[in-house]
């Protein structure tokens, strides 16, 4: 969100003054920087949803009146607990009322079709693209691991293999409003769910992001290079990234009998046609349109001089090093990171000791550093920018696992790299390359 809006957002506003529904139940009081850190109290706000019926989660304009009708549970400010889901309709809520535009039209001008990962990440997928998408499954590891956290008080752990599982649990971030016995089945659940093509095609922010895992690090690239759009990939990626359809154009299902004769084949050409000219897009290679501050659909983000507490967004300007106008930028706060992590002149907006900045979950090294932002997810997928080495990485997974995997392949590369091993990550290099195994065994004690 702190890039999505086109217009200044001050980070100490009330939520309610730019989405005034939300002002009801004791939320008028709950301010835009609130929502980022995960501090409005609103953490539990869908879990009647999720419980009773989560096929509602489809219902974008339904979910925002239940987060507008809410009720905090802590004061704003007090506690930080993860917004699980929340966080998506929260943010959505005040991107659409700051903008004026949908969620889906503002994050294909700030990021798709700048980072030109077009038809490779959707919140949202469109009709077309079903053929495309991977099966969610569950590993069995995942099951054991979850299920027992409702069980680690009563079994006969050692100190050490306690301490192991507890961080490995903690890395999913499970809110307190699910309760542990619940867990298992939540995970079981969850891939039947999500499957679903109307839960596939609705809009969940903070659940339902449909991408590569080369489009995911491209985005965070961007935001680790200070907005700097990446270079395009290397020619040897299969099949070039943006080459996909982003919203597959398809023939006309009322077809009269005079086509389905001699003009058949027109029918089909025309097709092919729209399909692979799907949208006139601009060329964001093209330093002249990214340049063109009278008609820029590059969305980028500016510091305001006058409060460095505020986030606006502008037309591009020139920018005195070549190298930055040589590609592009979505963006351009020299502060961004700052406000990403809450450190700064933003630290007051955000819980000193909390895991989460202003929109994203901090990454701390083994020496207590922040090293970056990134999250991951409770399947084991993740992506994360290191600021200080302008890195990024992505990892994103069809078969939902306790992150062993993606553990080792963060651990991997960082060290190839001799960068830092995001905390969260270095569970897994210290029980060695067969963390899968080591977790198994502990899970079976």
């Amino acid at each position: 969100m702190n890039i999505l809006l086109p217009r200044k957002l001050k980070l100490e506003e009330n939520v309610a003054n730019i989405w005034p529904e939300f002002g009801s139940n004791r939320k008028d009081l709950i301010k835009v920087h609130h929502v980022l850190n995960h501090t409005s109290g609103l953490h539990h706000a869908l879990a009647d949803i999720i419980r009773e019926d989560p096929l509602q989660l489809s219902d974008w304009d339904e979910c925002l009146n239940h987060i507008a009708l809410s009720v905090p549970a802590t004061e704003p400010g007090q506690e930080q607990l993860y917004h699980y889901l929340s966080f998506g309709w929260l943010c959505g809520g005040i991107i659409e009322r700051a903008s004026g535009k949908k969620f889906k039209e503002i994050l294909e001008e700030a990021f798709i079709h700048p980072l030109q990962i077009e038809g490779e990440l959707y919140i949202g997928i469109p009709p077309g693209v079903e053929s495309r998408l991977a099966t969610l499954t569950i590993d069995k590891d995942l099951q054991k691991l979850l299920g027992i956290s409702s069980r680690l008080a009563t079994r006969t752990l050692n100190k050490d293999d306690h301490e192991k599982l507890s961080r490995v649990i903690s890395r999913f971030d499970i809110s307190s409003t699910i309760q542990p016995g619940d867990v298992s089945q939540l995970a079981t659940t969850l891939p039947a769910i999500f499957n679903s093509l109307n839960i596939r095609r609705a809009i969940i922010p903070a659940a339902n992001g449909h991408c590569s895992a080369r489009a995911l690090a491209r985005y965070y690239a961007a935001l680790a290079d200070g907005g700097m759009v990446p270079w395009p990939h290397s020619s040897s990626s299969k099949p070039p990234l943006g080459s996909h359809p982003h919203i597959p154009k398809f023939p006309s299902q009322k077809t009269s009998k005079r086509q389905k004769g001699s003009k058949i084949k027109e029918v089909f050409a025309a097709a092919i046609n729209r399909t692979n000219d799907y949208e006139k897009k601009p060329n964001y290679s093209d330093v002249s349109l990214i340049r063109n501050s009278s008609n820029d659909s590059c969305t980028r983000l500016v510091n305001d001089s006058g409060n460095s507490n505020s986030i606006s967004m502008t037309d591009s300007s020139e920018d005195s090093n070549p190298r930055n106008n040589s590609v592009g930028r979505i963006f351009s706060n020299p502060r961004i990171h700052d406000a990403f992590l809450g450190v700064g002149e933003y630290g007051n907006l955000a819980l000193p000791n909390g895991k989460f900045g202003l929109g994203f979950r901090r990454s701390i090294a083994k020496d207590g550093s922040l090293v970056g932002f990134g999250h991951s997810g409770l399947g084991g997928s993740t992506g994360f920018a290191d600021m200080n080495n302008r890195f990024a990485i992505a990892v994103t997974l069809n078969k939902m696992s306790f992150g062993a995997v993606t553990g080792n392949i963060i651990n991997f590369v960082c060290s190839e790299l001799n960068i830092p091993v995001p905390e969260e990550f270095s569970i897994f290099s210290e029980m060695g390359p067969n963390a899968q195994i080591c977790l198994g065994r502990l899970l079976n004690n």
